[in-house]
């Protein structure tokens, strides 16, 4: 593969995880690092520049994904550490490769880890809610039904990206009895629910949790119903500026075919623009408040403690490196 053509990819996968066309979030998150393994393995002189400049793009088209952040660090980070040992005329090839391996590897340590500590929290007769697609919580009912657990699932459709449709085919694929609901069902279902398990885009130094959109609205209907509500996350889904300040960016998708199907487009198309306009907000923030416990490579954690644990992970002094900066690094190594 030439280094056009790497690059050429890695901006075809970087549209389609800002155009939301990769269910969950892990996943965009692992095609993009491997695809950014190709740019750094096929390019060379251009690195300095290059490097930097593909990353900031990634930063932009998912501002509130901490998960695209976090896996992006982890591999530039790897790749900076492993070339250090090697020296600087080292093998880039065989650097770049190690270096990805071990992030794909550490991501699937974490998911296997929480599928199997999640799935504990199940019981025989459950019948579990889940919100948007979520490839670890996924794991956990799966785990969960390997050990002979009978239980249901309410799948909550979630628009505007319906990624529920995804989640109850996957289910379905793994034999597991599912019902898929309208997002404004969740109230009228969630009496017949006992627990809900969700994913997460990243975690804020107070515990607030950013999911897809909706997500804040099943929290809250399932606090005032009293059923536990589990958020099912990696620390490496801690969003670190937060500890200083930073909000974690909401952003936008902009179709408005989203919201009104394309045979149904044509009876406000004249209007768009001149009195009616469409918001379609990809994620929402949940109060901590709404969180029963995070679930973590470390076992169950309340979510305003989530912090203490991921000061482990990111260093114990937080000399957090930023990931632009990082990418510039990384970028003058086989300039």
């Amino acid at each position: 593969m030439a280094c056009p053509n790497a690059i050429e990819t890695y901006r075809r996968i970087l549209r389609e995880v800002s155009e939301a066309r990769i269910p969950g979030s892990t996943e965009a998150a692992l095609r993009l690092a491997h695809a950014l393994a190709e740019v750094l393995s096929y390019c060379g002189s251009d690195l300095p520049k290059l490097l930097p400049q593909l990353v900031s793009e990634a930063l932009q088209a998912r501002p509130g994904s901490q998960t695209v952040r976090s896996v992006l660090h982890l591999f530039l980070r790897r790749v900076l550490e492993l070339s250090s040992s090697h020296g600087a005329s080292g093998p880039r090839g065989e650097v770049v490769s190690r270096a990805i391996a071990e992030v794909s590897e550490y991501v699937e340590g974490v998911r296997e880890a929480i599928a199997e500590i999640g799935s504990r929290r199940l019981e025989a007769g459950d019948t579990v809610m889940t919100y948007s697609y979520s490839t670890t919580v996924l794991r956990i009912l799966e785990r969960a039904a390997k050990r002979g657990v009978d239980f249901e699932v309410y799948v909550v459709e979630s628009r505007p990206v319906a990624e529920g449709r995804l989640m109850a085919s996957a289910l379905g694929r793994l034999g597991l009895r599912s019902t898929l609901v309208v997002d404004s069902a969740v109230r009228y279902v969630m009496k017949r629910v006992s627990k809900v398990f969700v994913g997460a885009e990243a975690i804020a130094a107070n515990g607030a949790v950013v999911g897809k959109v909706g997500t804040s609205v099943v929290a809250l209907v399932a606090k005032e119903a009293r059923v536990r509500f589990y958020v099912a996350a990696g620390l490496y889904k801690f969003s670190p500026e937060t500890v200083f300040g930073d909000l974690v960016a909401i952003e936008e998708l902009e179709d408005p075919e989203l919201i009104v199907p394309r045979d149904r487009l044509g009876e406000v198309a004249p209007f768009l623009g001149r009195g009616i306009k469409t918001r379609t907000p990809l994620y929402d923030v949940t109060p901590p408040e709404y969180v029963d416990a995070v679930i973590t490579e470390r076992g169950l954690i309340a979510p305003q403690l989530v912090y203490y644990f991921a000061r482990e992970f990111l260093g114990v002094h937080y000399q957090y490196v930023g990931l632009e900066k990082l990418a510039e690094e990384v970028g003058r190594l086989w300039s």
